[in-house]
């Protein structure tokens, strides 16, 4: 089946003075970088897919390493979708590794199921001791205002969470019109948003005061759940009634987080 092959690959560094940098890259079609820049000692990398979302038969790989030091956002300008797909599917891999000292921050935004799509996504996550990272997910029920709310035919997720080479979280979930996840999402919203947030830090605690504050973001229109992983993690989970409160619920995530941790959040966007 034909499709587009795209890739991204980065290794990102500090200098002597402590400012990340993009030291090695490459990239190709339905990838595309805009120009880095820094904020609040962060670089922050806007990935962009110049075409109208994936198609049946394309594949795209993110590999992504941070060394020791350098701290790196990577987010996107808009939601990423899947189209309809008659036969096949369309897959995205994705392989972020961070030595000890660095940070990175995975904030994609929110991806769209469209129609008949069939997508699958794996993310593996390779944190050493030492090291850390913010991974961010936030999945539609579908195009909304065009009248499609779970009308995608198959989505297959999995994400791993390595940390100091050992196993500490996996995420598996596919989802189809019928299945049992998505009927329970189905009756808490019928237009059900979610998003799952991973954090890794040896700088976070069990008895830290922001995850008494994330749960208190629990709404009527919002459920929101936090978890210590089996060691050095987190897991937070966010299902909301639709697309404004769950942004700003994960977006108050990603504060209480940073604040946490006596950092400024960096912009998702250049101002």
């Amino acid at each position: 089946m034909s499709g587009l092959s795209g890739h991204l690959r980065l290794i990102c560094t500090a200098d002597e003075h402590g400012r990340t940098f993009v030291r090695e890259q490459s990239f190709a079609a339905p990838v595309h970088l805009s120009k880095p820049h820094l904020d609040e000692g962060t670089l922050v990398v806007n990935i962009v897919n110049p075409t109208a979302g994936l198609l049946a038969g394309d594949r795209v790989h993110h590999d992504v390493t941070v060394e020791s030091a350098a701290r790196v956002l990577l987010t996107a300008p808009g939601a990423s979708r899947a189209h309809r797909i008659l036969e096949g599917d369309a897959r995205m891999t994705q392989e972020f590794r961070v030595a000890p000292g660095g940070w990175l921050e995975n904030w994609p935004e929110i991806f769209i199921p469209q129609g008949g799509a069939r997508y699958r996504q794996q993310t593996a996550l390779h944190v050493e001791d030492g090291g850390e990272a913010l991974l961010i997910e936030m999945l539609a029920p579908g195009r909304v205002a065009s009248g499609e709310i779970f009308a995608f035919t198959e989505l297959d997720w999995e994400t791993e969470i390595f940390l100091g080479g050992t196993r500490i979280a996996r995420e598996r979930y596919t989802l189809t019109p019928e299945s049992p996840t998505l009927t329970a999402m189905r009756a808490q919203f019928a237009e059900a948003y979610y998003a799952s947030c991973f954090v890794v830090s040896p700088h976070l605690c069990t008895d830290s005061d922001c995850w008494r504050r994330i749960h208190d973001l629990q709404s009527n229109d919002t459920w929101v759940g936090c978890s210590a992983l089996v060691r050095g993690g987190w897991a937070i989970r966010v299902l909301a009634s639709g697309s404004i409160v769950l942004r700003k619920s994960v977006a108050a995530i990603r504060g209480e987080i940073y604040a946490a941790l006596g950092r400024r959040e960096p912009a998702l966007r250049r101002s």
